[in-house]
């Protein structure tokens, strides 16, 4: 069995249940409110600025360049890429201009902070599962939602950009090399039992973070 399978084997209830959270059955249904999407991709500009972080780390890890050439392509489609499509999605109600650090919800933190930890203290194999959940997830609900809607309701579908961004055939190419580079990895178990312990703490996180693009909640407090 090829690792990315062993990881969603080894986690498979907590992957389902960040695959098919209220906010992506909403989302695709187009009855997820503007407000909770707007929060959700306010949320998700100011990640992706720390995801795109976290590959110049996986860069410093590298040990060969073609590890340093993956991380900095897939850097360089974050920057390009998605941080430009929710850039112009933003323009309907927020300046993404002027984002900064006071904006940032508590789960954001949580989430980035902690890939940042694993970079730091880990190696390349490391962080590139702890970058997996992101990339690979959202190709799996790009795929799943474009294969199951109608094409006469995307047409008229509110979040029709945003589907079509992950279901199409770029970024479904760029996730499956991130899959067929994260399975050219053999480990032995106790290497697979730590990678697994950090998949599942990610995928927990970006459960965590459809959540709380519902509650729109910054703080855990109020």
């Amino acid at each position: 069995m090829k690792l990315f399978e062993r990881l969603l084997k080894d986690n498979e209830k907590i992957w389902d249940e960040y695959l098919h959270h209220d906010f992506v059955n909403a989302l695709e249904e187009g009855t997820l409110k503007e407000e909770n999407f707007l929060f959700y991709l306010k949320q998700d500009y100011i990640y992706l600025i720390n995801y795109a972080k976290c590959y110049a780390l996986l860069a410093l890890n590298a040990d060969n360049a073609k590890e340093l050439r993956f991380a900095m392509k897939f850097q360089n489609y974050i920057v390009e890429g998605e941080l430009e499509l929710h850039k112009s999605i933003l323009k309907l109600g927020i300046d993404a201009d002027k984002l900064c650090v006071k904006d940032e919800s508590i789960v954001n933190i949580a989430y980035t902070r902690y890939m940042l930890s694993v970079g730091q203290s880990g190696d390349f194999l490391d962080m590139l599962v702890a970058l997996s959940a992101c990339a690979i997830g959202y190709g799996y609900i790009g795929a799943e939602i474009y294969k199951r809607i109608d094409k006469d309701k995307l047409d008229n579908h509110p979040y029709k950009d945003w589907i079509l961004t992950y279901a199409g055939d770029i970024f479904q190419a760029e996730i499956r090399e991130f899959e067929d580079f994260l399975n050219s990895y053999e480990v032995d178990d106790n290497k697979f039992k730590k990678l697994s312990e950090i998949f599942h703490t990610v995928v927990r996180l970006e459960r965590e973070f459809w959540q709380h693009g519902l509650s729109m909640k910054t703080d855990l407090y109020k």
